[in-house]
Order: structure tokens, then sequence, then C-alpha cells
């Protein structure tokens, strides 16, 4: 039997321990919500797969589906399908499972870098730097500055974050320790132009699903400014695109998330 070790910051929490080959086990922290944070389940599965990667390759992109929700007092089993090794691109599937089924379904390109063009299109918003922004507390392992949350003229939100720990220099640890981040804000964006929204007592609400773009290199424990859009409401689902830059201006990732969001009913 594995005996994992207790979860008390960012590298622990994406320390994994390989059961069987291609399958891995997580860890929670306690934190008395019962359920995991998506992000958590996210990072982990893109570290699972990444620990099946040889070639230094890095990931590019990864697609998941929230199955349902995770139990923080239960390990996660991340299993990991080597879907395709090649000399530029390999992808992995990964299924987390508790007890009782899946709980994610995650996959993920790995890109071997190359040089080539890089042309940037898109400018970052204006914002006051993080050191002005509103502090929101939070028991997950990073620092979140909230600098404003809007209905129109379209739904959006804007804020930095960056991981508490320092994360050296690894570009894996630092991709998954983003992807832990990414979660954070995206649900409620999707679900602003819902009539309840920013009444969430009276809201039933979940991820669906998520997707990440990884553009440039990245540090997930500078600060990054996360800016995020919403598109409306439709069949109690809602859509979220975030546009992520670091803080000289460099636009290094870019996220999408679909939300369901229903009023409760008793």
């Amino acid at each position: 039997m594995v005996t994992l070790h207790p979860v008390t910051d960012l590298r622990s929490l994406l320390e994994l321990e390989a059961v069987k080959p291609d399958a891995f086990l997580g860890a929670s922290p306690r934190l008395g919500w019962h359920r995991i944070y998506g992000g958590q389940v996210v990072a982990q599965a893109l570290m699972a797969a990444s620990r099946t990667i040889d070639s230094g390759q890095l990931p590019h992109s990864l697609h998941a589906y929230f199955i349902r929700a995770g139990d923080e007092r239960q390990p996660v089993l991340y299993e990991v399908e080597r879907v395709r090794d090649g000399r530029s691109f390999s992808t992995r599937q990964v299924v987390a499972y508790q007890e009782g089924g899946a709980i994610l379904n995650l996959i993920a390109s790995f890109h071997a870098p190359e040089q080539g063009a890089d042309v940037q299109s898109i400018a970052m918003p204006p914002a006051d730097p993080p050191e002005s922004g509103e502090l929101w507390g939070s028991d997950l392992f990073f620092e979140h500055r909230v600098l404003g949350r809007w209905r129109e003229p379209q739904a959006g939100a804007r804020g930095w974050m960056r991981a508490l720990d320092d994360l050296g220099d690894d570009p894996i640890l630092h991709a998954c320790a983003f992807a832990y981040l990414s979660d954070e804000d995206a649900l409620g964006a999707a679900l602003t132009p819902h009539p309840l929204s920013f009444e969430w007592e009276r809201m039933m609400a979940a991820s669906l699903d998520h997707a990440i773009w990884f553009h440039r290199p990245l540090r997930a424990d500078d600060w990054l400014l996360f800016d995020l859009a919403g598109y409306g409401v439709a069949d109690s689902r809602g859509l979220a695109t975030v546009q992520v830059f670091d803080r000289s201006g460099v636009h290094v990732a870019s996220i999408a998330q679909e939300a369901l969001g229903r009023e409760r009913t008793l």
C-alpha cells in the first residue's frame, strides 16, 4: 500500500506517487471543503501525463472534462494512456479516478520547443499593478488580487495571480502550477451574464470542461494578469475565455471554460 505524503504547499500537491507503470496517486490538502478544487485535478493530471514524457517536450495544450466532484478525503488515481509519441508532438490521455468511478478526463499535447516566428497581436489591457489590487483570501496555494468584475458592456473580470511557492526553473512544474491557478475565476466569468450571478447561494454552479493553451514560457510564481470575458448563458451553460499576460505584457497563455448554472430548487 502506498502511503501518501501530507499536502502542505503547491510543490507537495504536485508530487505524485507512482503505483504502477503510467499510473500515479495524488493527495489533497484537507481544506474542509469535502470537494476537490477543480484546478488541483487538472494540475495533477497534467503532471501525471508529463511524468510519461521522456523527450524534453513541454505541454502546449490540454482539454479536460470534469465528470463528477472529487472527494478531498480520498486519494486520486491518475491512469495515463500513451496515445502517441512523435519527434515534435506527443499526446497523452489521463483519467482521474476515485471510489465510484472517473472524476476527470484530460487529454494533453506536448511539443518540442522550436525556433520560429514569434508575433504577438494582442495587447495586455490597462491594469493597475498587482500590489494595488484587492487581496482575496483563499485556502488554496496562490495569491489572488482582484482588479474588478463587471457585467456591462460585456461580462468580464480582471486580476493578478501567482503561486505562493518558489517553483525554481522547471518549466513542467510551472505549467502544472499554472493549470492549478487557471480554474480560479473562469466559472464566475462564464456565469456573470446569468440573472442570478453574484447571488451564488441561489445558484447551483459547476465547471463542465476546461482548456488551456500555453503560448510562451511562463513563471507561475510571478504575477500573471488574467483578463476574463463571459459570452452569455443558454441551456444552463455559460462560456468564459481568459487571456493571460506576464508583468511585461507578454501573452503567455489562453484559457476557456464552460460552466453549468442552474437556479436552486430547494
